[in-house]
């Protein structure tokens, strides 16, 4: 028998010299060592516990209340999520996440919550194996280490094995917690107690998940809304969190009545930015980073996926706005293929379509930066009589990119809306050279109040006058569209939005058309919604104005020359 306290009284020499004067007792203590590892790694895999995908890391050191774990099939988001119900639960740190994993997440002993599509086809099959510290999880044998033995270590289940652990007739796990760790001072903190984890399906009657508050809660795929409110009830009085791990739907009439509430409410206003809900975190996982899987694996299944199914599968995309007017507008940073002339997924540097190395990542949206004060600026106002205008800021780089700087929603009187205006490009240093406006709205007249009168008039009258914009609905939205295409050249788009401006992000990635139709027989109607169009049009009047650096710079010295 292997005595540890014997072999680590030895020297590294002593170590040395008895190897060699005794080689089978040198075997004996490799061949005991080792097995004690394999049987130490089986029954606390928590431990061990590695991050097998580095975006997922986020979900570990959060402490925001709500956290959304989206991606592709295979990118780790149920391991990530049951590995950290399993810390929660346990008190028991790994090794790995010891010098970043926060303390005031360890308060077991908890309640925690489990929600799968079925009790049956998904918690016997899938979620319990993950948890069990006897199954094995992964491809191959343990040796070859691509997967792990169950998060909840033996030594945890109440009773020593999983039979006495877990009440067949609640569907509830109950484990011990192993917490203990030194505080900053040397002194020794330990928590001793009993958590619980209940487990439930999506097809349960909503009432079933009503009743005591709830530390931590889990789904398991995309929970129905209904479902996902009244569990954030559960967590309302403790602080507690949750967690919805799921790859989005593939097919747009499902992501359409199931996905845009988690996008809208959870997703969107979780991802990072200046925006970012102070209490929710989004984590994109992309099945390539998953350091399991190899490469061939995955590009094997790419290559039999259209570029749709690969951006679901793959790289967790929602596809329910796949109606939307600019498509190819992207918030986060996509590839582009300079060959195919076209958004696609790059697996390992090459392009799935034409497997040529020639793309590039790109986004629309980027950290705003001072303008220099020779770029002009131009003004765009869609005035609306009866909710707020929508206003826009846009400047051109003498490369003549061009760049929403700024955005701003003003209502009340012309009066009002212009003293706005003013503040804002007094705050912000903004001296337009020119201004647009709508002009469908800018013509309306009302002879009831003054014979002649219109909106354009008024805003005159007010100081703030404006050239009416060019208001061809195809025209535009096809000039917008080359706008956002990456140049071969500068190999970015050539229009950009400030991330400060989120009414106006929110507007490129909501406006849709009126009639989408996907594998149907019949074409698009060309007619866009009205919804989410107010932001999206200065866009259009502004690229319609053909904007130019040189255009702007050569009027304003011309105005200049005539004011002089």
């Amino acid at each position: 028998m292997l005595d540890l306290r014997e072999l680590g009284a030895l020297s590294r020499d002593e170590l040395v010299a008895r190897a060699r004067k005794n080689p089978v007792w040198f075997r004996s203590v490799l061949t005991q060592m080792t097995t004690a590892v394999e049987t130490d790694r089986k029954e606390c895999q928590l431990a061990y516990y590695q991050v097998r995908n580095a975006d997922a890391l986020t979900v570990h050191t959060s402490t925001k209340r709500e956290i959304a774990l989206v991606g592709g099939s295979r990118s780790g988001k149920s391991d990530t999520s049951l590995a950290e119900l399993s810390i929660q639960t346990t008190g028991h740190i790994p090794i790995s996440l010891m010098g970043v994993y926060p303390r005031e997440k360890i308060r077991a002993p908890i309640r925690a919550r489990v929600v799968c599509n079925s009790l049956t086809d998904t918690l016997e099959p899938v979620i319990k194996p993950k948890l069990r510290w006897d199954h094995w999880n992964g491809a191959g044998d343990p040796s070859e280490g691509r997967g792990h033995w169950g998060w909840i270590p033996r030594k945890c289940l109440v009773g020593g094995s999983w039979e006495k652990a877990y009440s067949e007739r609640y569907r509830t796990l109950h484990v011990t917690v192993d917490s203990y760790w030194r505080g900053p001072t040397g002194e020794v903190n330990s928590v001793s107690g009993t958590s619980s984890i209940q487990f439930m399906s999506y097809d349960q009657e909503l009432s079933a998940f009503a009743g005591s508050s709830l530390h931590l809660i889990c789904h398991d795929e995309l929970p129905p809304a209904d479902i996902y409110r009244e569990n954030r009830l559960r967590t309302l009085d403790v602080r507690g969190q949750i967690i919805t791990a799921f790859t989005p739907p593939d097919e747009a009439g499902v992501a359409q009545t199931d996905a845009t509430w988690f996008f809208d409410e959870v997703y969107e206003p979780g991802l990072p930015g200046p925006n970012q809900h102070a209490q929710i975190d989004a984590v994109t996982l992309f099945t390539e980073r998953n350091t399991i899987l190899s490469a061939e694996d995955i590009q094997a299944i790419a290559e039999r996926l259209t570029d749709e199914q690969r951006a679901v599968r793959l790289y967790g995309r929602f596809i329910h706005l796949s109606g939307v007017v600019y498509s190819l507008f992207e918030r986060t940073y996509a590839t582009w293929c300079y060959r195919c002339q076209k958004r696609v997924l790059g697996m390992d540097g090459t392009c799935p379509s034409c497997h040529g190395n020639d793309i590039g990542t790109f986004t629309h949206v980027v950290e705003p930066f001072p303008i220099p004060p020779g770029w002009p600026v131009v003004m765009v106002i869609d005035p609306h009589p009866r909710k707020a205008d929508a206003i826009g800021w846009f400047a051109v780089a003498p490369s003549d990119d061009c760049y929403l700087v700024g955005e701003l929603e003003a209502q009340g009187t012309a009066k009002d809306v212009v003293n706005t205006i003013r503040s804002f490009e007094e705050q912000h240093r903004i001296r337009p050279v020119k201004r647009l406006m709508d002009p469908n709205i800018a013509t309306e007249t009302n002879d009831r109040m003054q014979r002649g009168w219109t909106i354009r008039k008024e805003y005159d009258a007010e100081g703030l006058r404006c050239d009416l914009a060019n208001d061809e609905i195809n025209a535009g939205i096809s000039q917008v569209q080359e706008f956002l295409r990456p140049d071969p050249r500068t190999r970015r788009p050539r229009l950009s939005i400030f991330n400060t401006c989120p009414r106006m992000i929110y507007g490129m990635t909501h406006w849709t058309w009126d009639e989408w139709i996907r594998g149907g027989d019949r074409e698009p109607k060309e007619k866009v919604r009205d919804r989410h169009k107010d932001f999206p049009d200065l866009v259009r009047y502004f690229v319609l104005d053909r904007p130019s650096f040189q255009g702007y710079t050569r009027g304003l010295a011309f105005r200049h020359r005539r004011t002089g």
